[in-house]
């Protein structure tokens, strides 16, 4: 199916998305909002109070007319969901009733792209590979025909705005501790053919713009990844 239509006016061109603080008035376009996919369980809303951090963000070095505040998009709502052209989640695999996976489903096969990304809180998600693996099952029964692919360090999403050092995701300190079993994954990219339909991430990059305790400058690298990743999401095609 084709790309949201309201995704051609998010940006007015590819030269309005890449213009700087300086210029933004005059090229946003119309306006789109963030919203993180509601589930059954009880972190799906984890760190949102921050969310406005990372809009703010997003409006001063994009293009991008996006709402200050975050939205809701409950997983059993198809229509709901389909109102955004990004949606966060926390995970997917929580969701275990058949129309909130068929509803997943079917808005990345109408062109949605999905972020998933893994809050590294040990008391959350004590198991980064465990963590990886269940979006992986969950995919691969609610949508089969999608592929999910490590992206290699010289991915385009880790220059396609801002550049992110070594090709390789910023890693959130879980209370100011560096841990490998995290940091040893990159991006994953979720591909319906030849379209990227979403990303896994286990960075925590949530966690950074939250400004959880890490070192000074982690919670800006944090929201340079997104903003790739949202950046790189709306420039897919069908």
């Amino acid at each position: 199916m084709k790309k949201f239509a309201f995704i051609a006016l998010a940006f007015l061109n590819l030269g309005g998305l890449f213009a700087r603080a300086a210029d933004l008035t005059e090229l946003r376009g119309e306006r789109v909002g963030w919203a993180r996919l509601k589930t059954a369980d009880l972190h799906w809303m984890r760190h949102a109070s921050e969310d406005p951090t990372l809009m703010q963000f997003l409006r001063e070095n994009t293009s991008l007319n996006i709402a200050t505040r975050w939205y809701v998009a409950d997983c059993e709502n198809l229509a709901e969901m389909c109102a955004y052209p990004l949606l966060f989640s926390q995970s997917v695999a929580v969701i275990h009733d058949g129309a909130g996976r068929n509803n997943v489903a079917e808005y990345m096969r109408r062109g949605g792209f999905l972020l998933v990304d893994a809050c590294i809180n040990v008391n959350i998600n004590p198991n980064p590979d465990l963590f990886l693996l269940q979006q992986k099952l969950f995919l691969a029964e609610a949508l089969p025909e999608a592929r999910v692919i490590p992206l290699p360090l010289n991915h385009e999403i880790y220059g396609c705005f801002f550049k992110i050092p070594d090709g390789k995701p910023p890693h959130t300190f879980c209370e100011n501790r560096y841990d490998e079993r995290w940091a040893k994954h990159g991006l994953y990219g979720i591909y319906i053919g030849p379209r990227m339909a979403g990303i896994i991430s286990l960075s925590g990059l949530q966690c950074g713009w939250a400004r959880m305790i890490a070192p000074p400058g982690h919670d800006i690298a944090c929201m340079r990844m997104l903003v790739n990743i949202y950046v790189y999401a709306m420039l897919q095609g069908e």
